[in-house]
């Protein structure tokens, strides 16, 4: 696998620009450490240049990413650890309903089962070894040669057939596969014939990734035979007409002049604002006269959300329960439809690869969830990688989706059959938990981004930068004095560098008329139930693009 395939995400919605690494959930798996640090040269070679660390570097580090921005000469700095095994993609049906029986795979015993011994793939036996306590069960790959198989697109599952003893069955994705783990369905005996839905199911495994049909019995033997394992698309039914939606930062002005908000809105066709709340700071009037701001927007038949939101709210979710609480206690019935949460928690150092931070970032919108208590809806915003990262084994996306009425996605993209491509995957998990899916396109400037990529150099001599663990330094061609330090030290030399040109991401420098087709196109496209509509970020880039 390539370590370094760069994609070039915005990932924050505000005035500051982040992207991300990697081309597919694995990437995830092996980046360790993102740090900031003092300069180092972009293009040539410079003489004892030493980067302090602000964290502890991994135990192995294979590859270094300096991401320069614009024109800062002070990089962002990724560490990336040895590449994990890459799976194979799975296998993704189009049919509608799809007979899985014909994609079992061989069956393998596991517990106290005494070998195989099933006549053909859907019969099974069950024969526990003699005076063994043990539960005894058959493991039956979905896909030949260990494929996953996704059916992520799926709505239910039937099973059909009949059984001697009470027999559990189960599935296992690939996350469970690896613990050696799997999620009981139901248990029969005798003739059953059951269709399960896969929301619940989906909330618990990845159904991107599921690898077996898993049955197993306490019983001293046991027989089943499936006569139908099925599962069915659901028919599609659209969540109403697609929405535009403006973010607005700027709310002292957008409080002095309501008019001009509410114009671009007419011409735009726009349904719903989402506005940055008040300061903790601002005063009891400025906070009223914002109430007042929303409640002007509602009654124009504009839905007005608040929004807020910072990386640290995970660690302090307190001072923004405080500031929703006392937006609720302005608000009357009415004159808010919701409340949406920009946290962005990947901009702390070190959380995507610390489980712990994962779990404050859920545990945080549990709270916030709680504070409003159901009087609003819940909106969050998420970049379209989310989907990768993992908690408990399932996409941090879908965990974020389980406790939000709606997501935001940052699918900042110009090429528009790109915007609906990286969203997909959270579109198709909308589908299937009835969350709703909105999509967000970029209008603001943004700077050239340029990358160098150093990989790790046996080689001394050859190398451009030495990785000093002990002092937690990287060091730019250190001097022959820094050598004799006795210091663990790797060396590394420059691989590649690249340019991420803003033209993909962003719409800056086009027409007003341009955005606006492509926004149309947009939902023209994007043929699922979850979809909702498009929020343009943000309202003064779009004011700024040419008539």
């Amino acid at each position: 696998m390539s370590v370094s395939i760069h994609i070039g995400q915005r990932v924050s919605i505000r005035r500051r620009v982040c992207r991300w690494s990697g081309s597919s959930a694995m990437w995830w798996n092996w980046t360790l450490a993102v740090v900031s640090v003092v300069a180092l040269p972009l293009l040539g070679r410079a003489e004892d240049i030493s980067v302090p660390l602000s964290i502890p570097i991994p135990p192995a580090v294979s590859e270094i990413e300096l991401s320069y921005i614009g024109e800062r000469t002070t990089p962002a700095v990724t560490l990336s650890g040895p590449p994990s095994a890459v799976p194979s993609l799975p296998y993704r049906p189009f049919v509608p309903i799809l007979d899985l029986r014909g994609m079992f795979g061989e069956t393998r015993a596991f517990g106290s089962c005494q070998g195989q011994k099933t006549r053909r793939q859907d019969v099974i036996d069950l024969q526990r070894a003699a005076g063994n306590g043990m539960r005894c069960g058959q493991r039956i790959p979905l896909h030949q040669a260990e494929i996953a198989v996704d059916l992520l697109s799926y709505e239910t599952l039937r099973i059909r057939g009949h059984a001697t003893g009470q027999i559990v069955v189960a599935l296992e994705d690939r996350a469970a596969g690896q613990r050696e783990d799997n999620l009981p369905l139901v248990t029969v005996t005798g003739p059953f014939d059951l269709t399960l839905s896969l929301k619940g199911i989906g909330q618990k495994l990845d159904l991107r990734s599921l690898t077996a049909l898993v049955v197993s019995t306490e019983a001293a033997s046991a027989h089943i035979v499936f006569e139908q394992i099925e599962v069915a698309q659901p028919s599609f039914v659209s969540a109403g007409p697609a929405g535009i939606g403006f973010w607005v930062w700027k709310y002292r002005e957008a409080i002095r002049d309501p008019t001009a908000l509410l114009a671009t809105c007419r011409v735009q066709s726009c349904s719903r604002v989402l506005i940055q709340m008040p300061s903790e700071t601002d005063d009891d009037g400025l906070w009223r006269s914002y109430v007042r701001l929303l409640r002007t927007l509602q009654e124009a038949g504009v839905a007005a959300f608040a929004l807020d939101g910072y990386p640290e709210a995970i660690q302090e979710p307190h001072k923004l329960a405080d500031k929703i609480q006392r937006l609720l206690a302005l608000v009357k019935p009415g004159g808010l439809s919701g409340i949406q949460l920009d946290i962005e928690p990947y901009l702390v150092p070190g959380f995507l690869q610390d489980e712990a931070q994962l779990l404050r970032y859920v545990e945080t919108i549990d709270t916030l969830k709680e504070v409003i208590g159901g009087r609003l809806r819940l909106s969050m915003v998420i970049p379209f990688w989310l989907a990768s990262p993992t908690l408990a084994g399932r996409p941090l996306a879908y965990a974020v989706m389980d406790r939000a009425d709606e997501v935001a996605v940052m699918s900042y993209r110009t090429d528009l059959d790109e915007v609906q491509e990286i969203a997909e995957d959270i579109l198709r998990y909308g589908d299937l938990v009835g969350t709703r899916v909105w999509l967000a396109v970029e209008t603001t400037p943004l700077p050239v981004e340029q990358h160098v990529v150093l990989r790790r150099e046996l080689d001394p001599d050859q190398a451009d930068a030495m990785l000093d663990y002990d002092r937690r330094l990287l060091q730019w061609m250190p001097s022959a004095g820094g050598l004799s330090l006795p210091t663990r030290r790797e060396w590394f030399r420059i691989h590649h560098r690249f340019t991420v040109r803003p033209e993909r991401l962003t719409f800056a420098g086009r027409s007003r008329a341009e955005v606006s087709a492509s926004v149309r196109r947009i939902v023209e496209i994007t043929s699922h139930p979850s979809f909702s509509g498009v929020i343009i970020h943000d309202l003064d880039g779009f004011r700024a693009l040419a008539e």
